[in-house]
């Protein structure tokens, strides 16, 4: 008994050394810009027909590259030939087939003795990469279907010599192959007949920038330590000021800036000038057609637009006073809106196959003049109140880019009225500002200051709606500030490598004389 189970298991043991697992790999290649350059074709499905459950998808790194172990003793497949398949974008292409002959001599030499190699080599398709490769959606899909189908078992093969795939499974890969050819595109002129939704605000740019960027969070209606924004959003607080000529400046860099200046001129009289500039971008959707009057014409969908928008104004404000209490302030304006809007994309293919897409887009500029009137009020030594009736003649702004010849166009009435409250409890400042549009309340800010020493102020605020908030410190003539709008401003074109810091950073100066 105990001679029989020895001998069992000296059966076992010389199987499982014997046993080798067959591997087979290679890399692909295709031509990458020029006949004479090629690279690893990535996103390939590498089929064994004879095993379609061991498929795999070419590699990116190394590019190209392909290995599936088919679990197999070397010895079921040797002198036997078998079919290695590859689905791609091109139906027409030569060597998407490589009949494979498994012989013990091809074996490499490795340090594992259970598993044995066949490389296939020079596996070369003639066409170019971008005619060749899948996305790596599509070939996980293809994948996916593909291992659903039936192994040929092997041991029903008897003494053939070739070893093929299953009827189903070779007129499903003629099926696959047939509709992942990229149907060629329509050519030609087409004309834009419809807009996506996107992102940027349009026409809201001085309903933002009193609230949401600004150093001075909830202190813009009703300034009284930092005079820095009130040429634009309450000239009357001027007359407040102790020097005879004061500078500031608050730009990102990136997409935002203010500039602005006030002096002097009698005991009663200041005069401010001052300029706001916005600039924004997006990539947005649009629909295209070769005869906008067809409604039978199925549009023609175009990702990927590049939208970009500018606004700016201009301020000259003059303020006077009418007593200790009370001041009033005139603020005339010029307010631009700088936009592109699609027009055409000319759709062209070359003979190798490649699509070229050119974009042709129209101009859209706006300027008007409008007023604003402000009043500020100390109703105590504590409490100080700030009123500015903004954009009184009704300036309206596009409120969305458009097509050409688009019927509905929408406006945004730029008439607004500003509400602010300061609060002065020694070393801390306490405000609000509410903003209100004529169709109905916009935002709230919230704000603190604080002065720590002498020629130095810290500030912090938050708008309620907007969720934005910044965090500032002035250092005599130095201010550093973090203002976060919370993506009011888009800017996808120019995305910045840190989140926390794209656009975020503001940096400027104040000086006074």
């Amino acid at each position: 008994m105990k001679n029989f189970i020895y001998t069992v298991l000296l059966l076992l043991l010389y199987d499982a050394a014997v046993c080798q697992d067959l591997i087979i790999k290679g890399r692909i290649r295709c031509i990458n810009q020029t006949p004479n350059s090629t690279k690893g074709a990535e996103n390939i499905v590498v089929v064994p027909t004879f095993m379609p459950s061991r498929s795999a998808i070419t590699a990116s790194s190394p590019s190209g590259y392909f290995e599936f172990n088919t679990k197999t003793d070397l010895q079921k497949l040797q002198d036997k030939q078998v079919n290695i398949n590859i689905i791609s974008r091109c139906s027409n292409c030569k060597d998407m087939v490589k009949r494979v002959f498994i012989s013990e001599d091809q074996d490499r030499q490795n340090r594992d003795d259970s598993k044995s190699y066949v490389t296939i080599k020079k596996w070369m398709v003639e066409k170019n990469c971008k005619e060749v490769e899948l996305s790596s959606f599509k070939a996980d899909s293809v994948l996916n279907v593909v291992m659903k189908q039936p192994d040929v078992k092997l041991s029903e093969l008897g003494n053939a010599t070739a070893v093929a795939g299953t009827p189903a499974l070779l007129n499903l890969l003629t099926t696959l192959t047939t509709v992942l050819v990229p149907v060629p595109p329509a050519t030609g002129i087409f004309q834009a007949v419809e807009l996506r939704e996107g992102q940027i605000s349009y026409g809201q740019f001085l309903f933002a920038s009193p609230l949401t960027h600004t150093a001075s969070t909830g202190f813009n209606f009703s300034p009284a330590r930092d005079l820095s924004e009130s040429v634009f959003w309450n000239p009357s607080a001027l007359v407040n000021s102790k020097k005879q000529l004061n500078i500031n400046f608050l730009t990102n860099v990136k997409n935002n800036g203010k500039l602005n200046g006030f002096f002097k001129i009698t005991d009663k009289v200041y005069l401010g000038v001052g300029g706001i500039y916005t600039r924004q971008d997006e990539f947005r959707d649009g629909d295209f057609k070769s005869d906008p009057t067809d409604p039978t014409e199925v549009p023609k969908f175009v990702d990927s637009l590049t939208m970009k928008l500018k606004e700016y104004a201009v301020y000259i404000s003059p303020a006077y006073k009418i007593n200790n209490q009370l001041s009033v302030g005139l603020s005339a304006k010029s307010i631009w809106q700088d936009f592109n809007i699609p027009n055409t994309i000319n759709i062209q293919q070359d003979q190798d196959g490649i699509t070229s897409n050119t974009f042709t887009f129209n101009s859209v500029k706006k300027q008007r003049f409008d007023v604003d009137v402000s009043v500020s009020y100390k109703v105590s030594k504590q409490l100080q109140v700030g009123l500015n009736a903004m954009n009184l003649a009704g300036t309206k702004l596009y409120a969305d880019a458009f097509v050409p010849g688009q019927e509905n166009i929408f406006f945004q009435n730029q008439r607004s009225f500003g509400l602010g409250l300061c609060y002065k409890w020694q070393r801390f400042n306490f405000g609000a500002d509410l903003l209100f549009t004529e169709d109905d309340f916009y935002d709230a800010a919230f704000g603190v200051n604080y002065v720590p020493f002498n020629d130095a102020l810290i500030s912090a605020g938050i708008a309620v709606k907007q969720l934005s908030y910044s965090f500032a410190i002035r250092l005599k003539h130095f201010r550093l500030a973090y203002i976060d709008d919370n993506d009011f401003l888009i800017n996808e074109k120019r995305k910045g490598k840190s989140g926390v810091l794209n656009g975020r950073l503001y940096g400027g100066f104040a000086f006074s004389f």
